[in-house]
Order: C-alpha cells, then sequence, then structure tokens
C-alpha cells in the first residue's frame, strides 16, 4: 500500500472513530516523545538523575523496558517504525537509511494534524538517513535552547516535539557541577574519555581492568547526570508552555551501554542486558481515557511506543507493527536483534526475569575485525592491518547477505545461553528444557514480527554521501562505515 492510500486510510479510521460514542475521543493537545541516547535502566536514582526521578513519580507508568537492539540505527529505526529491525532493514552502516516506503512516526502524526518538530542529535539520526521525514521543523538540538523555546511556547492543539539527547553517549566528558551526584568516584578523572580509549575494550579478548572501568563508569555517570539536567530543562520549558496537564510525554532510550559485563565495552557489541534494559516514562494528559495495559515490573517493548502516540491520537497502528501499550500484547516477551557482528547475528527474547540471547554464524570470524574497527575510530595502527580493512569487512558483508539471519550456516548450530535477571545483574544458568522453551519462542516471535525466513541479500538501498566533516564526526562518536 502507497504511503498516500495509508494516510487515506488512517484518516477513515479517525473519522470512524469519532462516530463511535464507545470510544474514547483521540487525543487533541501536544505530544513529546524524549529519547536519551545509551541510557541504561540501572543508573536511574534520584541522587544521580533527580529530574528523571520527579519525572517517574508523576508518570502513570515507570519502570524498565527493553530496546529493540543494542546500539541506535536498529533501535531508533523500530522505534520510529514499530517493526522489527530485520522489517525495517536498517541493521549497519551502509545499511543505515530509513526506507522512504515505511510510514515514520512523525509522518503519521502529521497525517492526523499535528505540527511537527525534531530536535536530534547523533549523526545517524540526520536528515541523510531519513530521520526528517515528517518534520515541519528538524533541527539540530546543540546545547537544547531552541528545543527550550519550542516546547515553552507549545499551544494547546496537536503538536508533535521529538528530542534526542546525545548523552550519556561517549565522549564522556567530566563536568564539575555533576561531581557531587557521583558515589565514591575514582580520583583524578581524565577531563575527557574519547570512543577511542574506549575501542580497544570492545575486543572480548581484551580484559577491561577494574580500574579503568570504575574511570569509564564515573565518567559515564556523569554524562547520565548531565542528560538528566538536559531533561529538567526540556520538563521546566514544557511547564512554562502551561501545557503541562494537556501534554502526552514518553522518556525511554535507545540502548544501554556496557563496561565489561559480557566482556565488551560501550553499545553495539552483544545483546546482553545492560544493553537493552533501558528507562521507559510515560505521563498520560490529565483526564485521559485509555489507561495503559502495563503492571509495575512489567518490562515492554519500546518497540511499541509509537503505536501507543498513534493510538492517542487517533490513528490506527499499521497491520504487523508492535501494539501500544494501551493494549495487551499477544506475546509474553520481548525480540531484539542485533546484526552483521563478526560473523554472527545475535538475538534476545526476555520473558519475566529470563533472558535467551540465540547467536548464529553467517561466517567464521575475521581474526583482524577489531582492529580494522580500530583502524576506522583511532586511525593509524601501531602495527599495519594484514588486508584492508574494507577487504576485511566487504568479505562479512557478502557471507551475510547470502545466510539465513535466525539460523545461520548450515551445519552451524546456533549458539544458546540462558540469563536470569537478578535485581541488577545477570547470572547465566543451566537449565536445557526451559532454554528450548524459550528458544522455540524466539523463533516463532521473530517470524511472527518478519516473516519468512530468507537472506538479506545484496544491500540495495540509498547510501548517503557525507561530507568530510561528517564523516570525522561519526569517528569521533565511535562509529565506522
Amino acid at each position: 500500500m502507497s504511503r498516500r492510500a495509508l494516510f487515506l486510510a488512517a484518516a477513515l479510521v479517525l473519522a470512524c472513530r469519532g462516530e463511535d460514542k464507545n470510544l474514547p475521543p483521540p487525543h487533541q493537545g501536544p505530544i513529546v516523545l524524549i529519547t536519551i541516547d545509551a541510557l541504561r535502566a540501572d543508573v536511574i536514582g534520584a541522587k544521580l538523575t533527580p529530574n528523571l526521578e520527579k519525572l517517574a513519580a508523576e508518570s502513570a507508568w515507570a519502570g524498565r523496558a527493553v530496546s529493540p537492539s543494542s546500539w541506535t540505527v536498529p533501535s531508533m529505526a523500530a522505534l520510529f517504525t514499530g517493526l522489527q529491525p530485520w522489517s525495517v532493514q536498517s541493521w549497519s552502516s551502509d545499511r543505515a537509511v530509513l526506507r522512504e516506503d515505511l510510514i515514520t512516526l512523525p509522518e503519521a502524526l502529521k497525517g492526523q494534524g499535528y505540527r511537527t518538530a525534531g530536535f536530534r542529535t547523533n549523526h545517524w539520526l540526520e536528515r541523510v538517513y531519513g530521520y526528517a521525514q515528517g518534520f515541519d521543523d528538524f533541527r539540530y538540538l546543540a546545547q537544547g535552547k531552541r528545543a527550550e523555546n519550542h516546547l515553552e511556547k507549545l499551544g494547546p492543539g496537536r503538536e508533535f516535539v521529538w528530542v534526542h539527547i546525545l548523552e550519556p553517549h561517549a565522549p564522556y566528558v567530566r563536568r564539575a557541577p555533576f561531581e557531587d551526584r557521583l558515589s565514591g568516584a575514582p580520583p583524578d578523572l581524565p577531563q575527557k574519555v574519547r570512543p577511542a580509549d574506549l575501542e580497544p575494550y570492545f575486543d572480548p579478548a581484551v580484559p577491561l581492568p577494574p580500574g579503568q572501568e570504575r574511570v569509564f563508569r564515573a565518567m559515564y555517570e556523569l554524562n547520565a547526570a548531565y542528560a538528566d539536567h538536559v531533561l529538567g530543562n526540556m520538563v521546566a520549558a514544557l511547564r512554562r508552555s502551561g501545557q503541562w496537564e494537556r501534554t502526552l510525554l514518553v522518556v525511554t532510550s535507545d540502548h544501554g551501554e556496557e563496561f565489561g559485563e559480557m566482556e565488551q565495552i560501550a553499545h553495539g557489541g552483544n545483546l546482553g542486558r545492560q544493553l537493552v534494559e533501558v528507562p521507559l516514562m510515560i505521563k498520560l494528559p490529565a483526564g485521559f481515557g485509555p489507561k495503559l495495559a502495563l503492571e509495575q515490573g512489567q518490562r515492554p517493548a519500546t518497540a511499541r511506543v509509537r503505536a501507543t502516540l498513534l493510538e492517542a491520537a487517533g490513528w490506527e497502528p499499521e497491520e504487523g507493527t508492535a501494539p501500544s501499550l494501551f493494549q495487551e500484547a499477544e506475546e509474553e516477551g520481548v525480540l531484539s536483534e542485533l546484526y552483521s557482528g563478526n560473523g554472527v547475528n545475535q538475538f534476545s527474547w526476555v520473558e519475566g526475569d529470563r533472558q535467551l540471547i540465540w547467536e548464529s554464524r553467517f561466517s567464521p570470524p575475521e581474526p583482524e575485525y577489531y582492529r580494522a574497527r580500530a583502524e576506522g575510530i583511532v586511525g593509524k595502527l601501531d602495527r599495519p592491518l594484514a588486508e584492508p580493512s574494507k577487504v576485511i569487512f566487504g568479505r562479512l558483508e557478502k557471507a551475510f547477505a547470502s545466510t539465513l539471519p535466525l539460523s545461520g550456516l548450515k551445519g552451524d548450530e546456533p549458539k544458546l545461553s540462558l540469563w536470569h535477571w537478578n535485581e541488577r545483574s545477570s547470572e547465566r544458568i543451566d537449565d536445557p528444557a526451559e532454554t528450548e522453551r524459550m528458544a522455540r519462542r524466539l523463533r516463532s516471535a521473530w517470524i511472527a514480527a518478519n516473516g519468512r525466513e530468507q537472506p538479506p541479500g545484496k544491500n540495495t538501498g540509498r547510501k548517503p554521501q557525507l561530507t568530510p566533516e561528517q564523516e570525522a564526526e561519526m569517528r569521533a562518536l565511535g562509529y565506522i562505515r
């Protein structure tokens, strides 16, 4: 179905909804979505993030959720489309552009008569990657003053605002005004920790020294405290608008951040708890009719946020997209996906306090994969690669394109591991029967969300041409293309 047909169908649904006296009227006031980059769930607390804590107390529901993936490209694509990363086909550097046939969250809201404004950070969310679709006003967040001004001037009508806060994403910066929020920080913290400083420990074979881990974690927490400060400014501006009571506000994160818990660092290397468990807060407008179908302690999928906002506005979410949080989910668990690593794809199924991690192989591991990554971020290596990095990555891409994503190579059984989520950590457990049951649930959920399993094929999507400045900015954030 074409975009125009989808918009017309949605408009018809809205008209019919208005005639149905048994359905609550759609929300007519502002909708605000704030996404915070790389914010793991377990750093939220009254001392480090007081603004998030205060917002949680005012929310209709606040707790922990599960992200669609463990880095920005697949997670934000799923959040904006309500589709799993495989269905969006937005997986990695050269497959990072949102397809134009997909209806993004701002496009759908614009089709419902919303005026739309986006304030983004993170260069994967630039216009060239498709994230400006549906926005009347699309700007760089910078220090947040323009977004604050916009929020402060919100009127009572249909306006949608998206704000993406880059911190706590690296580089981690020492921020003196927030140091008193840390508990037991190491002395003599550096002024900055760059992605290049983290990169050596992205390789699971390189252990992260405990002292270094404490420094990195403290610097990350300072970034989290700063993000909380920026969020507080946004909320204060929204209150000054006079529209606080009328606003539907959602705050969440695209993924978490790791400090050696799964033998890696930063994000995007695996689907461990520290990378997929994120905060989620939903403040409903005063007097809003529908109630959230969530219980405290439940971990919903953040991919359901899109349908939640659209359903509140009167749009009937498209078939095949994640259901709204006003509806009971058919599946008890949450699926996450991570593609095109060092010869592996990973999948996660979280059900209650259990997590199954499924790893399928599409290629033998490349011996110099992690060094090739490092070259793209830090530049010249102390010892040159045996082959150019583009040859290494090209070989992996070719193998990825021709292999079933979930089943992997013929004759190479997927590697399964079962984990129990305690209050703050994960513990691997040995339970073959439970492992097999959850593996069946994972496969069933993947097929239900993505259709019949087939190789992805050669990348035929649009590859944006970045300026040298944009390329440098991507490397500064720890990304390679």
